[in-house]
């Protein structure tokens, strides 16, 4: 219980953060995955993968992560930036709260499970697909929107 004003901390930021307007930058785009991707991939042990149940729940997971960052991507708001004309991207109301419903989940997983369960230890293993499928698919979505908003621009320099 010596977490809880902390883990509050952490949500008031997140929601602040999310609000905030932001350049879109294609590079990052595809890094951030990329990198997160290399930090769950580095955090598994070799014989993790050893059941079918610890690939079925990691799948599951994944997919839920994609359809989560797909919804939340499409929430989010992208527009070219009239004063500066970078193209910026900014959180909806709606994508702060499922990402507060993901947050949620997560913590609430380790009290419904018991902890000798074998699904327990597969699902906290495999917790760390969705926001790999979260992040990706938002990128996505953003990476769409980026392109769509920068075709028909035209830079004179």
């Amino acid at each position: 219980m010596a977490m809880s004003p902390y883990i509050f901390i952490v949500l008031i930021l997140i929601i602040l953060s999310m609000y905030r307007e932001r350049t879109v930058k294609p590079g990052k785009l595809l890094i951030i995955p990329l990198l997160l991707l290399w930090g769950v991939s580095a955090s598994f042990q070799p014989a993790y993968f050893h059941s079918v149940l610890h690939v079925a729940i990691s799948g599951i997971l994944l997919l839920i992560g994609l359809a989560c960052g797909f919804g939340i991507g499409k929430m989010v708001n992208v527009r070219i930036h009239p004063e500066t004309g970078k193209v910026t991207s900014r959180g909806s109301l709606g994508s702060v709260i499922l990402i507060l419903v993901i947050l949620s989940l997560r913590m609430a997983a380790r009290t419904w499970l018991p902890e000798s369960n074998e699904m327990f230890i597969a699902i906290i293993h495999s917790m760390f697909f969705v926001p790999l499928g979260t992040i990706t698919a938002r990128n996505i979505m953003l990476y769409k929107a980026y392109r769509r908003l920068t075709a028909g621009k035209v830079s004179i320099q």
